[in-house]
C-alpha cells in the first residue's frame, strides 16, 4: 500500500503508524502484480491458530460437540476435564471468555484441544474448507488451552506427551521434486531439547521443524537437518521454505531463505503431527512448548514472505 504524508504527518507519527499496520490477515493475502497486491489470494494447504486468520476463514460444522452448533467460523473444539463436555470456539470466543467460562474458573478446571481446526480454504471463491483438522482422541494425549481455572496465552501448550495429527494427510509435501512453505509462532524452553514442532517425519521418511536446546531445525529423520538457527526466550516466529531440494530457514528474520544445498526431504506419506512424529515414543520425540498457530503451503511463498510475516509479527507484537 501507498500514502502521501505531510510534514505534520511525519512528526505526529501518523507515517510510523502507517508502515507498523499490517492490517491484512495471511488468508487474505493475494499474491503481488505489476499494479500491487491485487493477484490471486495465496492458498494455504492448512492454517491453524486461536485467532482468525482472515475474512476467509473456512466456516465450518462443530463435528462431536455435546451441545450442537450451528456452523460457524470455529477455530478449536475443546474439553472440559470436569465431565468431558465438548465444544468448539470461534477467535471472538475464546478473547470475550466464552470458553473459559465453558470450561470454568475455578483452581482444578483445565481445558484441553481435542481438535485444532483447519481455516484454510481450497478455492479463490473461499467457499469450499480445506478440512485438514487437527485433532487428538485420546484425553491424556490432549494439549491443554485453559490451566487451573486460566486461560493459556502462549497458545496450545504441550507438556511433552501430547500431539495432534491430520489423518492421511502428510500437508508438508517435500522429496526432490516437492514444494513447501511453512509459517508459525511459538514458545519453546531454551534450557532443554524440547523435541518436534509440527511436520510429517518419521524414523525413515518425511520433513519436520524441530525444536533442539537453543535452535530450530528443518529436517528430515532419515538425513541431515539444515541449519539450527538460533531463537530466543518467550515467542519466535519460525519461517521455513523447501524448493526441490533447495531449502531455507529463518527465525525471528534470522537465517537464509536461499540454501542452495541439495537436501533432498523423502515426501512423508504419513499424518502430519503437532507437537511430536510419526511413531515418536519417548521423551526427546514430544514437544514441550505452546504454539500460538501455524500456517502451511504447499507452494514456494519465498517472495510473499514479507507480507505473511507482518501480520502475524503484529499480531504477537
Amino acid at each position: 500500500h501507498e500514502q502521501d504524508f505531510t510534514a505534520s504527518d511525519v512528526s505526529s507519527g501518523a507515517l510510523q503508524d502507517f508502515v507498523n499496520a499490517q492490517v491484512t490477515a495471511p488468508l487474505d493475502i493475494q499474491a503481488l502484480s505489476a499494479t500491487g497486491r491485487d493477484g490471486d489470494f495465496l492458498i494455504a494447504k492448512a492454517a491453524y491458530s486461536l485467532r482468525s486468520l482472515g475474512t476467509r476463514q473456512a466456516t465450518l460444522a462443530a463435528t462431536g460437540d455435546t451441545v450442537a452448533r450451528a456452523n460457524g467460523k470455529y477455530v478449536c473444539q475443546v474439553r472440559r476435564d470436569s465431565d468431558d463436555a465438548l465444544k468448539s470456539f470461534t477467535a471472538d470466543e475464546i478473547t470475550d471468555g466464552t470458553l473459559l467460562s465453558f470450561v470454568g474458573t475455578g483452581g482444578s478446571d483445565n481445558g484441553f484441544v481435542k481438535t485444532w481446526y483447519d481455516q484454510s480454504v481450497t478455492t479463490q471463491a473461499g467457499d469450499t474448507a480445506t478440512g485438514n483438522h487437527a485433532t487428538q482422541a485420546t484425553a491424556a494425549n490432549q494439549p491443554k488451552i485453559v490451566s487451573a481455572g486460566s486461560l493459556l496465552t502462549a497458545g496450545v501448550t504441550f507438556d511433552g506427551g501430547d500431539s495432534l495429527s491430520v489423518s492421511g494427510d502428510p500437508v508438508i509435501t517435500a522429496s526432490s521434486s516437492g514444494v513447501f512453505s511453512a509459517f508459525s509462532v511459538q514458545t519453546v524452553a531454551t534450557s532443554t531439547e524440547a523435541g518436534y514442532l509440527y511436520g510429517n517425519a518419521s524414523t525413515s521418511n518425511g520433513s519436520s521443524l524441530y525444536a533442539k536446546n537453543t535452535a530450530f531445525s528443518l529436517s528430515n529423520k532419515s538425513s541431515a537437518s539444515l541449519d539450527n538457527i538460533s531463537r530466543s526466550d518467550g515467542q519466535n516466529l519460525l519461517s521455513a521454505v523447501y524448493n526441490n531440494g533447495n531449502a531455507g530457514l529463518l527465525v525471528n528474520g534470522t537465517g537464509t531463505m536461499t540454501d542452495t544445498g541439495t537436501y533432498d526431504f523423502s515426501a512423508g506419506t504419513s499424518d502430519f503431527i503437532i507437537g511430536n512424529r510419526n511413531g515418536g515414543t519417548v521423551a526427546a520425540t514430544f514437544l514441550i512448548g505452546s504454539i500460538n498457530e501455524i500456517i502451511v503451503y504447499n507452494s514456494n511463498q519465498t517472495d510473499n514472505r514479507t507480507a505473511i510475516e507482518a501480520n502475524i509479527g503484529e499480531a504477537y507484537s
